[in-house]
């Protein structure tokens, strides 16, 4: 039996966890969290200690494999993600401010949650370094089609 790690358990944790690097997140690049957590080759990488990003060009180029079908993964995973904002936000974690969500409070990890939990947790830290650039730059390298 194959696991959907497809929903919105998944994607709150997700987005709270790359919001507890920072305080802010723009939508934009909160829609771009769920393509990296959701795919398992790049969420075992990212969550290694030893990786470290320098940026999303040098990723691509050393891990092209996981981007080649990242458009549709994207695609895929954007009504869970926005119904995951929408949770962050019902439940007090984060609000809204012009375009960026703006964490309330942090999003913290159990190890009642289990292992793909603590996965992602120790994903937040590279997923967050990889959106550090601008939202049209991440788009474009990252070839979604909007």
């Amino acid at each position: 039996m194959k696991i959907d790690y497809n929903n919105i358990g998944i994607g709150t944790l997700a987005i709270g966890s790359v919001l507890n690097n920072g305080n802010q997140l723009s939508v934009a690049k909160a829609s771009l969290i769920l393509p990296f957590i959701m795919h398992n080759e790049s969420l075992n990488y990212l969550a290694r200690s030893n990786t470290k990003i320098k940026s999303l060009e040098n990723l691509i180029a050393e891990k092209t494999s996981y981007f080649s079908n990242f458009n549709a993964r994207y695609y895929d995973s954007l009504e869970v993600s926005f119904s995951s904002i929408q949770y962050l936000t019902e439940m007090g974690y984060v609000r809204f401010k012009d375009d960026f969500l703006i964490s309330i409070k942090p999003m913290e990890y159990d190890n009642k949650m289990g292992n793909r939990a603590n996965k992602i947790f120790q994903a937040a830290n590279n997923v967050s370094s990889i959106l550090a650039t601008n939202d049209a730059n991440l788009f474009l390298n990252l070839r979604i089609e909007l």
